[in-house]
């Protein structure tokens, strides 16, 4: 079954061309002086947002449960879907948005199986939003990336961008790296262990958008990079979990190697072990800055996915 292109479903990095990635952050910029300013338009009052998850979420679904409230909709929620939902007696994940959309104008959806959002975007008649579908993509994540990058430093061109330590799983690393081919002289490096170097598929695709990239297995050109952008080692990700102990702590980001540089350090967070505490007050850590702009972008992604 084709998915409906005449609704505004988010689902992959992938759909968005530059042009839509520029409207987008402009409204965020417009959606954080409002919330700023503490005169938010209510541009969704009487809808209803479905913010559904099957595997847990602080960020995403927090923000963007506060984001369908700031602009006035109301929500209906699971946390915990996998187990609260009928799913767990064997519906599928068809039905289940069949069902959710009936009650909902939209529906937010993070699931552990690659795909699976897609599948419920296929039946759905309303806008669906990937909000992590397994290792695949995570593209709200890689907009509010950008919308980070640009508001530091004022440019997603001519950028020298690392990512960290987990390009294998990372499906945060995999919607920011697409996202940023649609900008000019970006270079991309993923440093990891050779066993979780980013899979062929992948690279592929970045060849075939004109990226220019490598893989190395150290950390000793950090000085070079305008930015760093690290995730954890995704332990749910990983078969065999002696293999996840073996590879976690290869590469730490010290407050060390970070001070007196100017790399801007990104993560989407959750922080395991990838980044030392001491690194957090350096003024290049801007983590937190990041999870708060999810905010302001989210609302402007559900007013795009909304036709607004």
């Amino acid at each position: 079954m084709a998915i409906n292109t005449s609704v505004k479903h988010i689902l992959t990095a992938g759909q968005f061309n530059k042009e839509d990635l520029e409207n987008i952050l402009q409204r965020t910029e417009v959606m954080e002086k409002e919330c700023k300013s503490g005169e938010v338009k209510k541009l969704l009052t009487n809808k209803i947002v479905a913010c559904i998850f099957f595997e847990p979420s602080t960020r995403t679904r927090l923000s963007f449960s506060a984001a369908a409230l700031k602009l006035g909709a109301q929500i209906i929620s699971a946390e915990n879907a996998a187990l609260d939902f009928s799913v767990h007696k064997g519906e599928s994940i068809e039905d289940t948005a069949r069902m959710i959309l009936s009650y909902a104008d939209l529906m937010v959806m993070r699931h552990p199986r690659a795909g699976s959002v897609s599948l419920a975007a296929e039946v759905a008649k309303k806008p669906v939003i990937n909000a992590g579908d397994g290792g695949n993509e995570h593209p709200t994540q890689a907009v509010l990336d950008l919308y980070t990058i640009k508001k530091r430093l004022g440019r997603l061109d001519d950028l020298n961008i690392a990512f960290g330590f987990d390009p294998k799983h990372s499906r945060t690393i995999r919607s920011l790296a697409l996202l940023l081919t649609h900008y000019k002289n970006n270079r991309f490096t993923f440093v990891c262990s050779e066993a979780l170097a980013p899979l062929p598929e992948f690279l592929k695709d970045l060849e075939k958008r004109g990226a220019r990239f490598e893989v190395i297995s150290n950390l000793d050109r950090w000085q070079d990079y305008d930015i760093f952008y690290a995730n954890r080692l995704q332990e749910e990700r990983f078969k065999d979990k002696n293999e996840f102990e073996k590879y976690r702590r290869d590469f730490v980001i010290t407050r060390k190697l970070v001070e007196g540089s100017k790399t801007m350090i990104l993560d989407p967070l959750p922080r395991i072990d990838e980044i030392e505490l001491g690194v957090d007050a350096l003024p290049n850590a801007l983590y937190f800055d990041q999870a708060q702009n999810g905010l302001y972008v989210r609302m402007a992604l559900l007013l795009y996915s909304m036709g607004m």
